[in-house]
């Protein structure tokens, strides 16, 4: 049996941020790692560039998307269903938007595929027909995790940064964030899984797929430990406290931490607590990236606009805080109330959802009714804050600044 599994992604200022942050996607890449061993496989990447075949001769495409390239997963679809072939989604949109997902294809992996994967092309090899939904009955054990396959895409579609998994899951629950509803609890890969894995891909920088490193910060620093030897160089999306504890930031650099994405989103306290953020102190921030600096670690984070505690002093206040703490690499971005969040659901309750068209929850169209500002002053005040931090003035100062910290690591700014 031949699988084509696709990872769909719609031409936007979203798609450039993830090519540009370019590495493996995980939905697609777990998929083919848990059923390499008994189909022949065809990965495509969008996001990567790569070019769909409409005629490919696989008996089944499995087509995963998040909800800014939902519109262009079910065009996708359209065209397979038109040369007859069975599609299913998975995915994040498709998990929260199932009933809709369901319009456009014959069945959906509901939450993480491994294991329900296999009852798919089960029913698919028996029955030749699918359930409508395949849904796992708890979350995985991560010592069950495999490897992500290398054979199937090259590393160069992803400037050679390659992405292996070393956690699932977060315990907050950030009203706008997807993790906690879509993963769950926060679950450990087995350190000696991750580092075979690492010596096993020959890449040389990683991403280390991780919601949240500081949850078990024993376990981060036993793996830092067990990475070190490997001469890599790699970076991860996490949280400000991970620069409260020295011991912790000094073996993560001395492992090869060089970069990380921070969710910084507002110098609004208000704002954070509102969201279920308020885990976050502002008053602590800029010792905080002061640290990371310190360390040769550039920090990379957005700036989100549209929270009902803004009003447009936010703009200005925002830019003078992003450029007093220390950002290196910061966006703005307007809120998005993804399907699945509470963000979303309230705002539903609320009446506030402006649109259904999935193609702008890209960070930079407003999709809900605002409270504390007009669309329009939102716009003006997001268009201010980009020019303004990125002002021949500001970057040059910026640059400055990182020759100081960041030593050979400026490269990657």
């Amino acid at each position: 049996m031949k699988v084509l599994l696709i990872k769909a992604s719609a031409p936007s200022e979203f798609k450039d941020y993830k090519a540009k942050r370019g590495s493996p996607s995980q939905n697609i890449f777990s998929t083919a790692a848990e059923i390499q061993d008994r189909v022949e496989l065809v990965l495509i990447d969008e996001t990567a560039g790569h070019i769909i075949n409409y005629k490919s001769d696989a008996d089944i495409v499995g087509i995963f998307f998040s909800t800014p390239d939902s519109i262009r997963a079910y065009e996708i679809a359209k065209k397979f269903n038109e040369h007859e072939k069975t599609v299913f989604f998975g995915g994040l949109h498709a998990t929260f938007m199932s009933e809709e997902a369901l319009q456009y294809a014959s069945s959906v992996l509901i939450g993480e595929s491994e294991g329900i994967i296999h009852d798919l092309l089960n029913d698919f090899e028996s029955l030749g027909k699918l359930k409508s939904t395949y849904k796992r009955d708890e979350v995985l054990d991560l010592k069950n995790l495999k490897d992500f396959p290398i054979n199937l895409i090259d590393p160069a579609d992803y400037n050679d940064c390659w992405t292996v998994v070393a956690s699932r899951g977060c315990p907050y629950k950030c009203h706008f964030c997807v993790v906690n509803p879509f993963f769950g609890k926060i679950r450990y890969r087995p350190i000696e899984n991750i580092v075979n894995e690492i010596k096993n891909s020959g890449a040389e920088y990683f991403e280390l797929h991780s919601d949240n490193l500081m949850v078990d910060k024993e376990w981060s620093k036993e793996l830092f430990k067990a990475i070190t030897p490997l001469g890599i160089q790699w970076s991860v999306a996490t949280d400000i406290s991970m620069a409260e504890d020295d011991e912790f930031l000094d073996l993560a650099t001395k492992s090869g931490l060089n970069y990380v994405l921070i969710g910084l989103e507002t110098p609004s306290q208000e704002a954070l607590t509102g969201n279920g953020k308020g885990f976050v102190k502002v008053e602590e921030i800029k010792k905080r990236v002061k640290k990371l600096h310190d360390h040769g670690i550039i920090v990379d984070s957005a700036m989100m606009f549209g929270f009902d505690e803004h009003d447009k002093s936010i703009f200005k206040r925002s830019l003078d805080f992003a450029l007093d703490v220390g950002i290196d690499i910061c966006e703005p971005v307007i809120q998005i109330p993804f399907p699945g969040t509470k963000l979303y659901t309230n705002m539903e309750k609320e009446g506030r959802i402006l649109t259904k068209d999935w193609s702008l929850y890209d960070g930079t169209n407003v999709v809900y009714q605002l409270k504390g500002m007009s669309e329009e002053d939102l716009y003006e005040g997001i268009e201010y804050f980009y020019d303004s931090f990125n002002s021949i003035i500001n970057t040059t100062k910026r640059k400055f600044k990182q020759m100081s910290y960041l030593g050979s690591n400026i490269a990657y700014v």
